[in-house]
């Protein structure tokens, strides 16, 4: 079946319809650019690429500058196809979670279903992600791939060697909006994701912080409130699962009956709200904290709820509250890409 819908998740089998090879801005037509080479602090296991991207698809047509990006996402796995600056349709498979050899077969088989000869492959990953040397230092969920040279490991599965680049799925959100988003102008600015975890990203000077040990803008890691919550990092405040919790426990149901994003559309119920207004001040407070340390332009919010069109008066209300936050009123925006950023900021 097809989703005509981007927001919507494709179940096992289906092919997410998302875009048509419409060219994204601020991508290179190959007509300008004959050879790229990785951007710095990538590396390639086999000779500069035509075209390269940080992407999830698997399509599809026949072009001698094709580049696949896979963005490994546990429960779904999206991966495309960049041909000339032009982003493909994105398919979605199931993450094999079961062993490595199904995991990187699985990479494979996207690979193989290519009409062209790619360029060049490029891997958005949870976790801490040596980019030098293509390492999962850690993997997020994703326990079986710990410590692999997944570039390395993969091309054992390829029938033949194709260049591979991997990163940080935050840091890829946070290419994606410097690329074509909301932080195209921009040199300095931090981004937050909100989802069933906490991660983020930190871009300054021009360029993405990524630390010595690979772990800079971890921002769901800051501890914000001691005294009461002992070492709780963000994440445990302000994941959606916590605000599916907190629902669950005020009106005795069970947590997986909650959509976290619904709760946004009945503020008028002032259980709800107080529930929210909660949730929004740990979020204010995670936003200030970056803001004080580094400084940015803007900080953007990603991840499905944060599209909610009452999140951000909401937080900007709870900023205001914070009396040193007058001292700075850095711009808060949401990032423009949300279900492709990975693709996306994978291809940059």
């Amino acid at each position: 079946s097809i989703l005509n819908e981007p927001s919507v998740a494709a179940p096992k089998g289906c092919v997410a319809d998302v875009s048509c090879c419409e060219p994204m801005p601020g991508m290179l037509p190959s007509s300008v650019v004959t050879t790229l080479e990785p951007p710095e602090g990538a590396s390639l296991n086999s000779g500069p690429a035509t075209v390269f991207t940080v992407t999830d698809c698997c399509a599809m047509s026949p072009s001698p500058s094709v580049t696949v990006t896979l963005s490994m996402i546990v429960s779904f796995r999206p991966s495309v196809v960049f041909e000339d600056g032009r982003m493909g349709i994105p398919g979605t498979i199931a993450t094999p979670v079961d062993g490595e050899e199904p995991f990187y077969q699985a990479l494979a088989h996207i690979v193989s279903k290519q009409r062209a000869p790619l360029d060049g492959i490029a891997i958005s990953v949870p976790g801490f992600i040596d980019t030098e040397k293509q390492v999962a230092v850690t993997a997020g969920a994703l326990s079986i791939l710990y410590g692999h040279e997944i570039g390395r490991k993969l091309q054992g599965y390829l029938d033949d060697p194709i260049p591979t680049w991997m990163e940080n799925d935050a840091n890829c959100a946070a290419m994606a909006e410097k690329l074509s988003g909301n932080a195209v102008k921009l040199d300095d600015f931090a981004l937050i994701t909100i989802d069933s975890g906490v991660g983020g990203a930190l871009f300054l000077d021009g360029r993405i912080r990524r630390g010595k040990d690979w772990r800079a803008g971890e921002l769901g890691m800051m501890i914000p409130n001691y005294e009461t919550g002992g070492f709780h990092t963000m994440q445990d405040y302000l994941s959606t699962i916590v605000l599916a919790e907190e629902y669950a426990k005020e009106f005795d149901v069970p947590t997986g009956s909650i959509v976290p994003a619904t709760l946004f559309h009945r503020l008028d119920e002032p259980r709800v709200r107080k529930i929210v207004d909660r949730w929004i001040d740990y979020l204010a407070i995670g936003i200030f904290n970056i803001v004080a340390v580094a400084d940015p332009e803007c900080v953007l919010l990603g991840g499905g709820i944060c599209r909610e069109q009452q999140l951000l008066p909401l937080v900007n209300a709870a900023l205001d509250k914070i009396p040193q936050w007058s001292d700075f009123h850095t711009v808060v925006k949401r990032c423009r890409h949300t279900n492709n950023a990975g693709l996306i900021g994978a291809y940059y």
